[in-house]
């Protein structure tokens, strides 16, 4: 399935407002180095279970990896990169490196340093990480049988990184690996979020020895996931024989992570406290929440919401096991401008001041789940206060949260509609089969009604809504009402260019859902990308969404909030970075 860059499906749950605030659980929980955490000292050992509504984690290989259940699930607890992310960090630590990047040649080069001695897991026990295994992951993701989603918007300034990927991987010129334990990035420019780790602390750097790895590289697709060799303090249960056994995992149904032992804690900032962490799919959301309230040793893992009587009868009795805070993302209708009328960006503006947002709020539960979005970068995020703030920009298609008929219907007649209201035939939606985003994408329909379009909606599985429709620029509908985006790193550069930046349209796995393709936007955001003072850089990528934001690429509704469960004898603690429960870090009372 093609990869999209992040394109998390962030859970929020449908619940009332009272008694919950963003940001915190209760009064017993609290704040420490490892993040929010519950009352209740840590201890070693016992099984962590997840409980799943959702599909889980949709690859197995680190080079694929994008999405927020795999860093959740996989990425944190499995594998090691260059960089990561504690708990309460807001910037990334070195993990496999021993310090930030040294720049050099004005800013063009960077030299990581690699701590010796980290092995890997059986079947490769007796190897350690070195350099060159983190040369051979880069080149890996820019290979399409790897199917990466985001090495284009970070290292394309890499020297000799392909314009096109090519079938498989091949060196790429400008990554050496001098001795085992450095390595050097050539750039063609000075790029800020390698300079400062962000970028590298991306699944791409986790290492992968090309003379073990290489004769799962070669087909069409690589098999190298159901192969890999881990880094982590866990691995898949069983995979130290060299191949992922079902018991160990089984898509839709069981990821089953057990201790690495070849995993060296002086080495890592994770602690990783319980012995084993069960993930169980297939879960419907009111059994999933039920169970994990009034269970023992479980967490919610990435499922859409909890019944709305189940969160009202629970919300006090155990408000101390919950956990809500801003998910740092925005959800979106994604317009298709190379569908008429949506060519036109009166139309477009007319299209958003005709959005009921509050409505569309409410199909996923209220405001508790979040707040009207005005703009594409969301509170939290570096820019989001010279951007406006919530308010925004100052556009008045975005002024009010409820629909503004007499505004849109102005827009449509500078769009060249006399009466205000659309005429055309009808256009096409494809939207998410499941709740509560299937609710969503019906309400959007009926809102439109208002302006005159008639629009015709297909529902299917999220999978095909990606592969097929939404991230398929051939056979894209004329509206993607589904659509959402949360940050790769605290830095709005993964907020913005993987949705504006003309270069991220592809034929497959496909980002830049608006088709946005702005020979000045692209102008803004390479030269952002090369900034790298943190203040520079936040007012760069502000005046970057004020011109999309005033180009109407997306009709920006909501910006979500994250909300987690545990049961009473987890010491539960929040990753800031991942906005969700950090199972390393996480332990049982």
């Amino acid at each position: 399935m093609p990869k999209l860059r992040r394109l998390m499906p962030l859970v929020v749950a449908a619940v009332a407002a009272a008694g919950i605030s963003a940001c915190g659980s209760s009064s017993k929980s609290t704040s420490s180095a490892s993040g929010t955490t519950t009352s209740g000292a840590a201890k070693n050992g016992g099984t962590l279970t997840v409980l799943d509504v959702a599909g889980g984690v949709d690859s197995l290989d680190p080079g694929y990896w994008y999405y927020q259940t795999d860093y959740e699930q996989l990425y944190q607890p499995t594998q090691r990169a260059l960089y990561g992310w504690p708990a309460a960090a807001n910037t990334p630590a070195p993990d496999l490196a021993t310090a930030l990047p040294t720049a050099s040649d004005g800013g063009k080069t960077l030299t990581i340093h690699i701590k010796p001695g980290i092995k890997y897991s059986a079947p490769l026990a007796s190897r350690t990480v070195a350099a060159a295994d983190v040369k051979y992951a880069l080149e890996r993701c820019a290979a399409a049988n790897v199917g990466n989603g985001y090495a284009g918007a970070y290292f394309s300034h890499i020297v000799g990184w392909p314009s096109t990927p090519p079938a498989h991987p091949q060196p790429v010129s400008g990554i050496q690996a001098p001795n085992a334990t450095t390595l050097v990035l050539h750039l063609t420019q000075p790029v800020g979020v390698l300079a400062n780790g962000n970028a590298l602390a991306l699944p791409c750097t986790t290492p992968i020895p090309q003379d073990y790895a290489a004769k799962y590289d070669k087909g069409a697709q690589s098999t190298y996931g159901m192969h890999q060799v881990f880094t982590g303090p866990y691995m898949i249960k069983g995979a130290g024989t060299g191949t992922v056994p079902p018991q160990g995992y089984t898509a839709n149904k069981i990821l089953d992570l057990v201790r690495n032992p070849s995993w060296s804690k002086s080495t890592d900032f994770r602690p990783a406290y319980v012995n084993e962490i069960v993930v169980k799919e297939g879960y419907q959301p009111e059994t999933a929440s039920l169970d994990v309230l009034n269970g023992q040793s479980m967490v919610s893992g990435d499922y859409a919401a909890p019944p709305p009587d189940i969160a009202q009868k629970y919300l006090h009795s155990k408000a101390s096991q919950f956990h809500v805070a801003p998910s740092q993302s925005v959800r979106y209708i994604a317009m298709n401008p190379k569908i008429k009328p949506l060519d036109n960006v009166n139309v477009r503006k007319a299209i958003i001041a005709a959005t009921d947002r509050t409505a569309l709020i409410l199909t996923r539960g209220g405001s508790y789940i979040g707040i009207p979005a005005t703009h594409m970068i969301p509170p939290g995020m570096p820019g989001f206060d010279q951007a406006g703030g919530n308010a925004g920009p100052g556009y008045d298609y975005y002024a009010s949260p409820k629909a503004n008929l007499s505004l849109a219907e102005s827009y449509m007649k500078k769009a060249g509609y006399p009466s205000g209201k659309y005429s055309g035939p009808a256009l096409s939606a494809v939207g998410d089969n499941a709740s509560p985003a299937k609710e969503t994408a019906e309400a959007f329909v009926q809102q439109m009604k208002a302006l005159g379009f008639n629009i015709q909606l297909t529902e299917v599985p999220r999978s095909t809504l990606l592969s097929k429709y939404c991230s398929v620029p051939k056979s894209q509908p004329a509206f993607c009402p589904t659509g959402a985006w949360g940050k790769d790193f605290f830095d709005s550069q993964s907020e913005l260019d993987p949705l504006l930046n003309g270069r991220n349209i592809a034929p497959s796995g496909n980002t830049n859902w608006a088709q946005a393709n702005n020979p000045a936007i692209d102008k803004q955001l390479d030269a952002a990308a090369a900034l790298t003072p943190p203040t520079s850089r936040a007012s760069a990528y502000a005046n970057i969404n004020k011109a999309a934001t005033g180009n109407a690429y997306y009709d920006d509704w909501i910006w979500d909030n994250q909300v987690d469960m545990w049961s009473t004898n987890v010491n539960w603690v929040y990753n800031k970075f991942n906005t969700t429960t950090d199972l390393v870090n996480t332990s049982l009372k």
